[in-house]
């Protein structure tokens, strides 16, 4: 709280007027003292923040942006990555970048398929998927997103979430269309972009379409999972295992050179993860939660919807296709 003004009793007034003089620049500095106390209320997610301002990539530390080291395979590269926060190295984030000419982006849902929520790494195994993470927070009933969500004629939840400004799409009805990217609420005639893909999925923006940080400074702290799209066209998975809150995890990507254009949030806490299967090159990512003070050690979440990224099959040779006549 700040320092409130001095209050001189009523009908009385110094008579001198150097008296006169001192309680008015008395009164002058208590009134400063109290506007230069306030704080700031933390912003809501997905509203624009204003202070301090977001690092564009292009402006970002040389010295906090190295070259990326990449292991890279045929339409896939990972790394690890410490995130470069304004006050030193941070924790470090886990990077999946897929190619959309490679990968079909899929939904893996327990109300499609009337079987119980399975872990990360078991949906990879079952439905063959190479890379796999969080689609989309989820409601009490262990079923429904919280925002909406559809792919071709199963829609988990067809109504749009007002809060929640990003939506990953996927699988278009043109070739003309991009493969996969993320649509920003604020793009012109958005909606009618949403049609014209087999998948979508909303959820929080954590950085809007045109490199903007939607999140304030603070709020709580917890492992995030998130879904990002670069300038190339890639669609990134990113993972950060230690707690941290929302403005400083996008804040560290942008200082990053991945060139990301817009990125949303998919998932916190102990449920928040993030699986590779790739050929030679496996890893899995969970949140740090209470469960890994148990003697049992750490247990993976069961979640009812995922986001995977499948291979898509290699297109036949030309002497293969001769040879099968």
């Amino acid at each position: 709280m700040g320092i409130c003004p001095p209050v001189l009793p009523a009908g009385r007034r110094p008579r001198h007027p150097a008296l006169r003089r001192f309680f008015g620049l008395l009164l002058l500095c208590g009134w400063l003292l109290c506007l230069c106390v306030r704080q700031p209320l933390p912003a809501r997610a997905d509203q624009t923040a204003t202070d301090p301002p977001p690092v564009p990539p292009e402006t970002a530390d040389a010295a906090a942006s190295p070259d990326i080291p990449w292991i890279r395979q045929e339409g896939l590269a990972f790394a690890e990555l410490p995130l470069p926060l304004r006050d030193g190295p941070g924790p470090r984030v886990a990077v999946v970048r897929l190619s959309p000419d490679v990968f079909d982006f899929v939904l893996c849902a327990v109300g499609r398929g009337k079987h119980p929520p399975l872990t990360l790494r078991q949906w990879a195994q079952r439905e063959g998927l190479e890379a796999a993470i969080n689609a989309s927070m989820y409601l009490p009933d262990g079923v429904t997103s919280t925002g909406y969500l559809r792919e071709g004629s199963y829609a988990n939840n067809s109504r749009l979430a007002r809060r929640f400004g990003a939506f990953f799409v996927a699988g278009p009805d043109d070739d003309a269309l991009p493969a996969a990217t993320i649509i920003d609420r604020d793009e012109p005639d958005w909606q009618a972009r949403l049609a014209r893909y087999r998948l979508v999925i909303q959820n929080y923006r954590l950085i809007s379409g045109d490199g903007r940080i939607l999140w304030k400074p603070g709020g709580p702290r917890s492992a995030i999972s998130a879904v990002g799209a670069d300038a190339e066209g890639h669609i990134l998975f990113l993972h950060c295992r230690e707690p941290l809150d929302a403005y400083s995890f996008a804040d560290g990507l942008l200082r990053l050179p991945l060139r990301l254009r817009a990125v949303m949030y998919v998932e916190g806490g102990g449920q928040a993860g993030l699986v590779l299967r790739a050929d030679g090159l496996e890893r899995e990512f969970n949140g740090r939660s209470a469960t890994e003070f148990l003697p049992a050690g750490s247990i993976r979440a069961a979640l009812p919807n995922v986001l995977g990224a499948r291979r898509r099959p290699a297109a036949p040779s030309p002497e293969t296709r001769e040879n099968s006549r």
